[in-house]
C-alpha cells in the first residue's frame, strides 16, 4: 500500500546515503569495465556494449534521482545549506543537459573531397538500405545497436533477412557449383603460397564464375601473376622463335604460325599482324595489340574460339603464369614450363618459391564472414572492422557486407541491398579548396593539418580556415578539423567532425551552478569553523 509513512521511507531511501554509496559505486564499476573494453576492443564496442545501453542509463538516471531527492530532503530551505543547493542544482541542470545531447544532439563527419561540393554528414547509425532501381523505390532500415551477433528475423516482400554480425571477418569456404558447365568450360581453382627466407604469402585465383570473391589475375609488389586454364600450359612448352602461340579454348589446343603456314606481316603504321585460316574462317590477329582477332576496323570478333598470346609481351617485366597444377614463367633467358607437385619450385626473383596448396576442378571459394570480438591497435580496429547480413532470397543464401553489397534479379525486378551509415543532408554545402599538413621534421608523421573551405549558403559564398582548436560554427553546427586521407592521384581529403549539441548551453550553466555551489559550501563551512573557533576562545578567556 502507497501509505504516506511508505512515501516518506522510500523517500528518505533515495535520498540516503547508503543509496548514493551503492549507485556511485555501481556506476564506477561500470566504467571502469567500460574502460578497459574502449582501450581493448574500441569506443564502439564499448558503447554498445556499456554506455547506451538501458543498465549503464539506468544507473545515471538513479543516480539523477539520489542527488534530486537528497536535496528534496533538506528542505525547507536552510542558510547553512545554500551552497549545498547549488551544488545539487548544478548536477541536476547537468544531467537535464547530457539527456537533451543524448535525445536531440547530433555527431557525424563529413568528408570533403578536393574541389567537390558536399552536404552530407555521415552519422555512425549503420542502416539496411534496399533500391528497386528500375522502380525508384528505396527502402531503409536501421540496423540493432548490439555488439553481438543476432538474428534479424524479418521479411521484406522475397527478401529474408537473418543473421546480423555487427563485427565480422571473412572465412574461405568451398562450395559446390550451383549451375551445370560445358565441359569445355575451364572453371577450376588453386590456392598456391610464394615465399622467400623473409617473407610468405598465401593467395588463391580461381576461374568459376560463381568465385565472385577471388580473381584471375594480381600484382605482388613489380610481379604479375596471371591463372590461365589448365589446358593452355601446353602452349608455353612450344618451342618457337615468333615466341606467338595460338589457343584454342574450345579442342584445347596450342599451335604456333609455323603450324598454320602463315607469315607475320607489317602495317604501314608498323603493327604487326597474323592472317590464318581456322575451320574455313579467315582470321587476322594482331598478337602485338589484342588476343582476339580484329577485323578490318581493328574491332574484336568475338565469334570464334582462337586467341593469340605473344609471350615476347611478357619477358621485360616479372611475370608468372599459373595452370592450376602447372607453372610457367621466363627466367631471363628461356621460357620455363615446371609441374606443381609435392615440392616448392624455385622461382628466378629474389629467392622466390612458389608452393600448391590446393587445387579443385569444381568447388570454388567464397568468403563468409564470421562473428569475432574487435581488436583494437593504436587507436583503430585491426580486427573485425566488418558489417555483415545473411539475406535469403527464396532457398538462395547470400552475404551483404558494408564493403560488398549485392544486386539480384528477382522475377525480372533489380533489387540492390548495402549495409551503409545514416546520413544527414546539411541546408549548405562545403568545398575544400585547399589542405595543407606540417609533418614533424625528419619523420612523415603529421604535426598539424589544416582545411582552408569555402560555405555556400542563401547568403552567397563565405571562405574559413579550420585548423585545431579553430572549428567553424554556423548554423547552430560546430565543424572541427578530425583527420584527413591521401587519394591516389596523391591529392588529400579532409575529414571534418560536425557536432550539434543543443544540451552544451545547460551543461556550461550547470557547471557554473556546480563552481558556485563549491565556493558557497566552502565559503560558510569555513566561516562556520571561524565562528567556533572565537567562541572557544573567548570562553577560555572568561574562565581564565
Amino acid at each position: 500500500m502507497f501509505t504516506e509513512k511508505n512515501i516518506q521511507k522510500f523517500e528518505r531511501n533515495l535520498g540516503g546515503l547508503k543509496f548514493a554509496v551503492l549507485v556511485i559505486s555501481v556506476f564506477s564499476i561500470m566504467m571502469i569495465i567500460g574502460t578497459f573494453l574502449e582501450s581493448w576492443y574500441g569506443t564502439d564496442f564499448a558503447n554498445r556494449v556499456i554506455y547506451k545501453k538501458f543498465p549503464f542509463m539506468a544507473v545515471q538516471a538513479c543516480m539523477f534521482l539520489s542527488i534530486l531527492f537528497a536535496a528534496f530532503l533538506r528542505l525547507p530551505p536552510k542558510k547553512r545549506l545554500y551552497g549545498f543547493y547549488t551544488i545539487h542544482a548544478g548536477l541536476v541542470t547537468i544531467g537535464c543537459g547530457s539527456l537533451v545531447t543524448y535525445m536531440a544532439g547530433i555527431d557525424g563527419n563529413i568528408l570533403l573531397p578536393p574541389n567537390e561540393p558536399t552536404r552530407n554528414i555521415v552519422l555512425p547509425n549503420d542502416v539496411l538500405r534496399i533500391t528497386y532501381p528500375n522502380e525508384g523505390r528505396q527502402i531503409t532500415r536501421e540496423l540493432p545497436y548490439t555488439a553481438f551477433k543476432t538474428n534479424l528475423d524479418e521479411k521484406f516482400e522475397d527478401l529474408q533477412f537473418l543473421d546480423y554480425l555487427p563485427y565480422s571477418e571473412n572465412t574461405i569456404s568451398w562450395e559446390k557449383s550451383s549451375e551445370v558447365y560445358e565441359s569445355w568450360q575451364s572453371y577450376h581453382t588453386s590456392e598456391y603460397m610464394i615465399s622467400n627466407p623473409n617473407v610468405s604469402q598465401e593467395f588463391i585465383m580461381t576461374l568459376h564464375p560463381e568465385a565472385k570473391d577471388f580473381q584471375s589475375s594480381s600484382r605482388m609488389g613489380p610481379l604479375s601473376v596471371h591463372y590461365l586454364p589448365s589446358s593452355m600450359g601446353n602452349c608455353f612448352k612450344v618451342k618457337d622463335k615468333t615466341e606467338i602461340v595460338f589457343w584454342e579454348s574450345v579442342k584445347k589446343y596450342c599451335k604456333t604460325p609455323t603450324d598454320y603456314k602463315s607469315e607475320i606481316r607489317t602495317t604501314k603504321a608498323g603493327n604487326r599482324y597474323i592472317v590464318i585460316k581456322e575451320n574455313d574462317q579467315l582470321l587476322t590477329f594482331f598478337p602485338d595489340l589484342s588476343p582476339w582477332p580484329l577485323d578490318s576496323k581493328l574491332s574484336p570478333v568475338r565469334d570464334t574460339s582462337l586467341r593469340v598470346f605473344n609471350r615476347k609481351l611478357f619477358e621485360k617485366s616479372p611475370n608468372l603464369f599459373l595452370f592450376g597444377k602447372a607453372a610457367a614463367f621466363f627466367d631471363g633467358d628461356q621460357w620455363e614450363s615446371v609441374k606443381l607437385e609435392s615440392k616448392p619450385v624455385d622461382l628466378p626473383w629474389m629467392g622466390f618459391q612458389l608452393s600448391l596448396l590446393r587445387h579443385e576442378e569444381s568447388l570454388y571459394p567464397s568468403q563468409k564472414p564470421n562473428y569475432v570480438t574487435p581488436i583494437q591497435s593504436k587507436g583503430a580496429i585491426i580486427k573485425g572492422n566488418q558489417k555483415s547480413i545473411k539475406v535469403k532470397v527464396r532457398d538462395r543464401e547470400y552475404w551483404v557486407t558494408d564493403s560488398t553489397p549485392i544486386s539480384l534479379m528477382i522475377d525480372g525486378k533489380k533489387v540492390n541491398i548495402e549495409i551503409t551509415k545514416k546520413v544527414m543532408t546539411l541546408p549548405f554545402e562545403f568545398v575544400l579548396k585547399n589542405f595543407k599538413m606540417d609533418k614533424d621534421p625528419g619523420t612523415n608523421s603529421p604535426a598539424s593539418y589544416e582545411s582552408f573551405v569555402s560555405l555556400f549558403t542563401s547568403d552567397g559564398p563565405e571562405n574559413h580556415h579550420i585548423y585545431m582548436n579553430n572549428p567553424l560554427k554556423y548554423s547552430g553546427f560546430t565543424f572541427y578539423q578530425a583527420s584527413y586521407s591521401q587519394n591516389k592521384d596523391g591529392s588529400y581529403n579532409s575529414t571534418l567532425s560536425a557536432n550539434v549539441d543543443q544540451g552544451r548551453p545547460i551543461k556550461y550553466f550547470g557547471s557554473i551552478l556546480l563552481v558556485l555551489g563549491s565556493l558557497w559550501h566552502y565559503y560558510i563551512t569555513r566561516k562556520k569553523k571561524r565562528t567556533k573557533t572565537v567562541s572557544v576562545e573567548n570562553n577560555k578567556e572568561v574562565l581564565a
